[in-house]
């Protein structure tokens, strides 16, 4: 997939985008003085580029583009400027995450003792809120990923507070929480959820997986206005890094549901977003079983169908979500091999959220109704078994032609790679994880063993395997900083840490790599990449303007650069002030 651009002097003569509109047709924006990189099939670089009506009508040097040049064109010089078509976020979770930036957002806090001060100071400041609820603290703070509640008892002793963790799959709350729910000695671990318990079998405060859904009937439920700010806010953050495209990674049929719908009525909305529909009755653990599987397919299929009937085009419900796992911090990932030295016994592997029996139907018969199958899968066992579902889909349906991906995985076996090819499903990658730190020193190579741990994200392996890849942010578990994860792919270390260990280069991505996955790649897993993905002509003027250039700084600065501007259909959408 590596390909070489070709300097602007060498094709000033070519119209590399295929053929451009006639000459003499005036532009509404022309841009001149820049690197531009379309990320056509060949590679081409330009210097100008002319967009009307939402379209590129001309991508080739500064003198071609001089035909296209009207009354009314707005002119831009790039000054020699980069421009690459816009990014597409292939796993985020947008309304989430602006609920993270308007209210108590714990994301990027690198002490207990700051976690701490910033729960104390907004619960000082939101007096009316007799049940707070906020986000993103790191499990790597806390010995065993298992805050206490009597952290949270010191500060709030008798407020009930639920905080997220940063991967949604842990919860930590204090007493009063705890009273409130009912949730005692005496309360049975849900099915696919743990309540963490000291030796006299008290719960501690973490909350793992499902158990967090002992607390929804008490926590507080955001209005519609609410959620419509979180969202607006969540789509602006992502602008300003350049995703003018996100799937969207689970939304229930809840207020999230309605903000989007409302949404998605506006022709003007700044982002075009895929959502991935979450069944009714699943979120980390499952209630889909062989018995419903029907009923859940009709579920998301009247839901899609609203987007249909309503949207103005930019928002769309052609996906559907399964959590086929959880997370290999506090050991619920499905794994082949069992983990070493975890509390929960010396055979256990963690577990598949549904029966793979359930599994095998569900996603059959969501690919059969047309649905594109995002599934969550950290372990290598998860993985396994999602591929075998895939697998059994395409036998009894043949290739539809869906698009499956597969995000996360965390533990690929190599003899699962290269099924992904075979099936055409792609892997979803969220490279900002793909270096050695705290979650992987501490809260995971511990329990795997040393060749489990050589198959941690091999993002090169599916490379060479002939496996699409796209990229993923995860965002708010992680930023959605796309040059932070193109540097972290490339060199496998920290991209914020001077000389930071290098953790197992055979898996590194080259910047060329990371450039498809972000750009034509992640169009191609909406269903979309004929008319986004890359500049060339009669597609669409989605585009972003940088401040750097990821292909010629050095590598380690690759996370130092910004983005300047971001268009959609030729219409600005973001602009950073410098």
């Amino acid at each position: 997939m590596r390909r070489l651009f070709l300097s602007a002097s060498a094709i000033s003569s070519l119209f590399f985008c295929g053929l451009p509109v006639a000459a003499g047709q005036p532009a509404d924006l022309v841009l001149t003085g820049g690197a531009i990189y379309t990320v056509d099939p060949e590679g081409h670089k330009a210097t100008a580029m002319a967009v009307a009506g939402g379209k590129i009508l001309y991508v080739g040097d500064d003198a071609g583009v001089k035909a296209y040049i009207g009354e009314a064109t707005q002119q831009h010089d790039l000054a020699g400027r980069p421009v690459f078509p816009g990014f597409t976020d292939s796993h985020a979770h947008l309304p989430g995450g602006g609920e993270t930036l308007l209210g108590l957002g714990l994301g990027g806090i690198e002490s207990p003792d700051e976690v701490l001060a910033q729960i104390k100071a907004y619960a000082g400041a939101h007096p009316d809120q007799p049940v707070l609820v906020g986000s993103g603290w790191e499990l790597s703070l806390f010995p065993e990923a298992n805050p206490g509640k009597e952290l949270l008892d010191a500060i709030l002793p008798d407020r009930p507070i639920f905080l997220s963790a940063a991967d949604g799959h842990n919860g930590w709350v204090n007493s009063a929480m705890l009273e409130l729910a009912g949730i005692t000695s005496e309360t049975a671990d849900p099915e696919n959820g743990r309540i963490e318990r000291d030796a006299d079998g008290n719960p501690t405060g973490t909350l793992r997986e499902s158990a967090m859904g002992l607390l929804v009937p008490y926590l507080p439920v955001p209005d519609l206005t609410e959620v419509i700010a979180s969202l607006e806010a969540g789509v602006n953050y992502q602008l300003s890094h350049g995703i003018t495209a996100s799937i969207d990674a689970a939304i229930m049929d809840d207020m999230q549901e309605k903000a989007y719908l409302k949404a998605g009525e506006r022709r003007d909305f700044p982002q075009r977003v895929r959502i991935s529909l979450l069944a009714a009755d699943e979120m980390v653990t499952s209630k889909v079983t062989g018995e419903n599987v029907d009923r859940t397919v009709a579920n998301v299929s009247k839901r899609r169908e609203e987007y249909r009937k309503t949207s103005a085009g930019r928002i769309n419900a052609e996906s559907v979500k399964i959590f086929v796992d959880g997370v290999a911090e506090n050991h619920t990932a499905a794994m082949l091999k069992p983990y070493i030295g975890a509390p929960l016994g010396a055979d256990h592997k963690g577990d598949i959220n549904l029966s793979e029996e359930a599994l095998h139907a569900y996603v059959g018969k969501l690919d059969a109704a047309g649905f594109q199958v995002h599934m969550h899968a950290i372990g290598d066992r998860a993985v396994r078994v999602a591929l075998d579902a895939v697998e059994d889909a395409q036998k009894q349906n043949g290739e539809l032609g869906n698009r499956h991906h597969i995000a996360h995985l965390e533990v690929v076996q190599p003899e699962d790679i290269k099924r992904f090819a075979a099936l055409g499903v792609s892997a979803n990658m969220q490279t900002l994880w793909h270096f050695r730190d705290a979650y992987i020193t501490d809260l995971t190579e511990p329990f795997l063993e040393k060749d489990v741990q050589r198959w941690l994200y091999p993002a090169k392996s599916f490379e060479d395997a002939g496996v699409r890849v796209v990229w993923g942010s995860d965002w708010p578990v992680s930023t959605s900083d796309p040059f932070d994860s193109i540097e972290v792919a490339v060199l496998r270390r920290d991209p914020h840490a001077a000389n930071g260990d290098t953790w197992n280069k055979a898996e590194a991505l080259s910047v060329d790599d990371m450039i498809r996955a972000l750009t034509i790649d992640g169009a191609y897993i909406t269903g979309e990449e004929k008319i986004r993905g890359s500049l060339e002509v009669g597609k669409l003027a989605d585009f972003i303007v940088l401040d750097g250039d990821p292909y010629t700084v050095e590598p380690e600065d690759i996370s130092e650069i910004s983005v300047l501007k971001a268009f959609i259909e030729g219409k600005e959408v973001f602009s950073r002030q410098k």
